[in-house]
């Protein structure tokens, strides 16, 4: 059903923000953890150079190695982020800054260099060590996390920091891929390990529930963003391998296969997202399909409820008036409907309406309308009919109603009263005709109810006024002079 189906939808954005919320709420128990096991790693790199193991500090011989200087910062950002307080964490940040911009220095302006390396040395090593320093990818990816933590919670810029870090250590990761030499991306393999690390470490100060809940949903733009995501990365991860393939001299010739692989995996991930939005448009089109009849129906009878009926009446009325043609409306009223739910009980009076509400359409054509007005009262608007077609169409719904519906206990037929009217030439609109119904049904139920009345003659619209009780009387008192 269509409100249920809102429900559902409602209810599954609710729970997939709370999953969102629950797996930061796990990345930042997790925090500690990735920054005690950052000062682990440092402190092997550092018990590597003191005990001269190359394999702590340099794993891979072509590659790069991780700097002291490296490891010193690294473990003043862990212990900002191992800090319960602001103040020493962010006193930890500032002086590891105040080195990487020492260290920055070093690289743009050739400033003599950090004696810390000298410092760690010790006694004179049996076997040359090749040089290692803190190059340009480590000392941006270091600065982005250390931007990360000085930034309040959940700021854009933090985020963007903490994208920088991880893009670098990517970058590192696709070179390892592709075996390239000289540096390897210009990070060891440890000083990636320490970045990685410290970025998951600050990860949950600025994710943002609203953008997790976006990539991991299972909605259609979310389906369709990381799909995108994988492509792009897919492609130009096969792209750069075929570009390494290839000698310098054989690339011009090699730019059609390149350019061919990029464009297919372009074209494929932009005809996944036209699917994918063709999809998610006929969907959107169903709910919205769903919701303009729910609007409109009543959810008990499956009958238009009131505001339909205003719709369809002031349509109806100018037709009627620009064509000539009648205008009738029938007012129905089950007679005793209060005592079959005082006896049976409410869930057998619904059943009751919503057996009216299969019936009554079926005595209309496609012109006319069936509403349920209030309660246990039925409108119906009958379009090109006069008064006298109205009168026979009511005395065959009333038999009908007689003929085909009973008490649920099967003791009694159920009856219903109605009163009928027609459209007035001079009249603009249908609710004179409607309160005159509404007084011909009055008159039904004080003549012995089951029956079918026509509205009041003008000798008899006073009486009817007089007697009627007070709703009534506001509806007599609807009724326009003739």
């Amino acid at each position: 059903m269509p409100i249920e189906t809102a429900r559902q939808i409602s209810a599954r954005n609710v729970a997939e923000i709370r999953g969102a919320i629950r797996i930061i709420r796990r990345i930042e128990a997790q925090q500690r953890r990735f920054a005690a096991a950052a000062v682990s790693v440092c402190f092997a790199s550092l018990a590597g150079y003191a005990l001269d193991l190359r394999l702590l500090y340099l794993p891979l011989a072509e590659g790069g190695g991780t700097h002291p200087l490296t490891a010193v910062v690294a473990l003043l950002l862990a212990s900002a982020r191992l800090s319960r307080q602001r103040r020493g964490e962010v006193a930890f940040t500032i002086l590891a800054l105040g080195l990487l911009a020492w260290r920055a220095a070093e690289l743009l302006w050739q400033v003599a260099p950090l004696p810390l390396e000298r410092w760690l040395d010790g006694p004179e090593r049996a076997l040359p060590r090749p040089p290692v320093e803190l190059g340009h990818n480590t000392l941006m990816a270091l600065a982005a996390i250390s931007a990360a933590i000085l930034l309040r919670h959940r700021t854009a810029l933090g985020m963007a920091a903490l994208v920088t870090a991880f893009g670098i250590c990517g970058t590192v990761i696709v070179a390892y891929s592709y075996a390239l030499d000289a540096a390897l991306g210009g990070m060891s393999p440890v000083t990636t390990l320490i970045a990685l690390l410290l970025a998951l470490a600050c990860l949950s100060r600025h994710l943002d529930p609203m953008a997790l809940r976006l990539l991991l949903s299972d909605s259609t733009v979310s389906r369709m963003l990381r799909r995108q995501l994988l492509l792009a990365m897919c492609g130009f991860w096969i792209g750069g391998l075929l570009l390494l393939q290839l000698d310098p001299t054989e690339w011009v010739a090699g730019a059609p296969l390149i350019v061919t692989v990029m464009l297919v995996v372009a074209a494929a991930g932009l005809m996944s997202s036209v699917a994918m939005l063709s999809s998610a448009e006929s969907e959107r089109q169903r709910h919205q399909a769903a919701l303009e009849r729910l609007s409109v129906t009543d959810a008990l009878t499956g009958l238009a409820n009131r505001w339909a009926c205003d719709l369809f009446a002031s349509r109806a009325v100018a037709a009627a008036r620009r064509e000539g043609t009648g205008l009738a409306v029938v007012l129905i009223d089950i007679d005793r409907f209060k005592l079959v739910n005082d006896r049976f009980g409410h869930a057998a009076g619904d059943r009751l309406l919503r057996e009216v509400g299969h019936l009554l359409p079926r005595w209309l054509r496609r012109s006319d309308l069936a509403a349920r007005w209030g309660g246990e009262e039925f409108l119906l608007i009958l379009t090109t009919t006069r008064l006298t077609g109205a009168m026979a169409l009511a005395e065959r719904v009333r038999r009908c109603f007689e003929d085909r519906l009973t008490l649920p206990d099967g003791s009694a037929p159920v009856t219903a009263s109605i009163g009928c009217a027609e459209l007035l030439p001079h009249e603009e609109t249908i609710d004179a005709a409607i309160s005159r119904a509404d007084a011909a049904l009055y008159r039904a139920k004080n003549g012995g109810r089951n029956r079918v009345e026509p509205p009041p003659v003008c000798g008899a619209r006073k009486d009817a006024e007089t007697e009627a009780p007070p709703h009534r009387r506001r509806s007599a008192d609807k009724i326009a002079a003739p």
